[in-house]
Formats: structure tokens, sequence, C-alpha cells
């Protein structure tokens, strides 16, 4: 049996430690199925720095099987992500963390295999454990990580780097990625793969690029255009221009072009269409929308206006596009 241990701690993301365990359920689920008997393959526990009740960002009560201490032997690591409101308390939460950090580099030293989702990447990271490595981490955290940690080989346009025995993710799909790989390697593909089709998880989306142009686009701290980059984000698919937008936040046309252009060097419909053709790019990367879905989704008046100004953009077709990506992540 295969034993997979979580750590818990106030602040952590649940979904980066409940989520992986329901996937190896479900692979003892079918295992069970396929074998007819009782056994499980995976055995999955919590382990916090003590016994006590560890609250989650978003209010979960968890219950540790574990302390550091007494925790056993390990096949797998899990480190969720870690709530934050800036980079300021982020970094401040993962200094809180030196003891976990510590014991997880112990772990690793003995040869146990870590997987580390999102900000908590930034957890191995503080201890020197990624040094002269690759890594990945969500991308809206990619020139905090940079800047912070410039021994580590960051790599932006991917959200899933292995590196020996550690994993480092930028997504949750990414993250429940790994532990399908993590089975596949251990029990073969056939299990893993039925195992994503029961919960239909692509394990292939590695790729990150869509995202970074969102990422250095919202470096800059105007209350005001942040708020009008949320807009646009939320409203995609809305008839959007800068009059209902300085309508909408109380300011002239005037103010609100130009502090947009201050922030980001380029105009709101430069933005927007920008935006628009990088959502465009996602949903041909990670679903099979046709291109009018596609259209509809993304505000383009119509599926032949988004073909033309992709293809302008892109040099390819949205076809020939959705081809290419599924070539390259085959």
């Amino acid at each position: 049996m295969h034993k997979v241990l979580g750590v818990a701690f106030n602040g952590c993301q649940a979904s980066g430690l409940v989520s992986p365990f329901d996937v190896f359920n479900v692979i003892n689920t079918l295992w069970r199925q396929q074998r007819g008997g009782d056994e499980d393959l995976y055995q999955c526990h919590l382990v916090a720095l003590s016994n006590d009740p560890v609250r989650c960002s978003n209010g979960i009560i968890l219950q540790p099987d574990f302390s550091l201490n007494d925790a056993p032997e390990a096949d797998l690591i899990l480190l969720p992500g870690i709530h934050h409101a800036d980079s300021r308390s982020l970094i401040s939460n993962v200094k809180a963390l030196d003891k976990i950090g510590r014991w997880v580099n112990s772990r690793i030293e003995q040869g146990e295999a870590v997987a580390a989702n999102c900000s908590g990447v930034l957890l191995l990271a503080e201890q020197g454990v990624l040094d002269n490595q690759e890594a990945t981490t969500a991308w809206w955290l990619a020139d905090l990580f940079r800047k912070r940690y410039p021994q580590v080989r960051h790599i932006s346009d991917k959200l899933l780097v292995k590196s020996d025995r550690i994993c480092t993710t930028g997504s949750m799909s990414a993250n429940l990625g790994v532990m399908l790989q993590f089975a596949e390697e251990q029990v073969g593909r056939q299990l893993s793969q039925s195992a994503a089709r029961t919960m239909l998880l692509d394990a292939s989306q590695v790729q990150a690029s869509p995202y970074m142009f969102l990422q250095d686009q919202s470096e800059h701290q105007d209350s005001l255009v942040l708020a009008i980059e949320s807009q646009l984000q939320r409203d995609i698919s809305q008839k959007l221009n800068v009059e209902t937008l300085a309508k909408h936040h109380a300011v002239s046309v005037r103010t609100l072009a130009r502090r947009f252009k201050q922030a980001n060097g380029t105009s709101i419909s430069d933005y927007l269409s920008k935006l628009r053709l990088e959502h465009t790019k996602i949903l041909l990367e990670s679903t099979s929308l046709s291109i009018e879905n596609i259209a509809e989704r993304v505000g383009y008046s119509s599926q032949s206006s988004l073909r033309r100004l992709f293809q302008s953009m892109m040099g390819v077709s949205p076809k020939e596009y959705r081809q290419q990506m599924l070539l390259k992540n085959r």
C-alpha cells in the first residue's frame, strides 16, 4: 500500500489537499472493482504541526491524523497553496511556516516525493530545496517568484514541472494531473486513465502561456485600472467601450484613457483585443467548443470576425491553432 501525506496548516487551500485525496479515493475504488477485493492501493492522511484541528482559508476545519513528529514514512507528500492577500502577506505566511518547510526538506532528503501547488511552491523555494532546479508556480506569482528566488530556474509557461522527486504546479488541474502521473508510475497507465475518465480530468494541460498576458498587465497599483481590468475580464462577452466604462466608474473618458495608458502602456481597446485573443486561445486549447460558441463567449460580433482577427494576429486560423496545440501536448 502506498502512503500519501497531505500537509495541513492554518490558512492552507483546502482544495490542494482534499481534491488529490479524492483522486486517490477514485483510484482505490476502481482498483477494488477490477480486483474484486477490499484492499486499497493508497492510504491518505493529513499531517500538521500538532494534532490540533486546522482551519483552512475557506473556513473548513481539518483534523490531522498525525503531527510532524509522529508522521509515518510517505511515498508522496502534498503541499497545498498558502492563502494570502498580497505579496507581503504571502512572504510573511511562508516565513511563519518555516518549521513545516524544514520538515518537508528533511523528508525530501530521505527520498520521499513532494508535490507542491501554487503558492505552496514558495515554501520549498524558501528552504533552498529548489536551488538550481526548474520549477513553476501560479502565473500571478511569477514576477515575485523570480525576484525572490533568482537561484531557481522558473519556468513561466508550464503549469507542471517535474525535477527529480519534486513536482511543482501552477494550477489545480495540473496538481491533479500529478496524482494521475504518480499513480501511472506505480500501477500503470490503464488504471490512471480510467480514473481520469471517471473524473473528467485532463492531465495533458501543462501550458501556462495563455495566462501570462494577464500577469504582465496587472503589475501596477492603480486601483481604478485594476477595477477596469477585472470588469473587462469578467464581462468579456459583453459589448464594452470606454464611454460605458467611464460612466460606470464615475470618471471622465479622458481621465480613464490617460490612467489606463499610463498603467499598461496600451489603450483600453487594444487591451480588450489582446484579452479576447488570449481567452480564445485558452478555449481552443482546453475545450472542444465550436468557433461560433467561442466567439459568443469572448465577445466577438461573429465567428467570421473571430477568424479574421485571429488569423491577422496569430498568422494561423483558429482551427490550425487548435490542431497545433493538440499535437504539441501529446
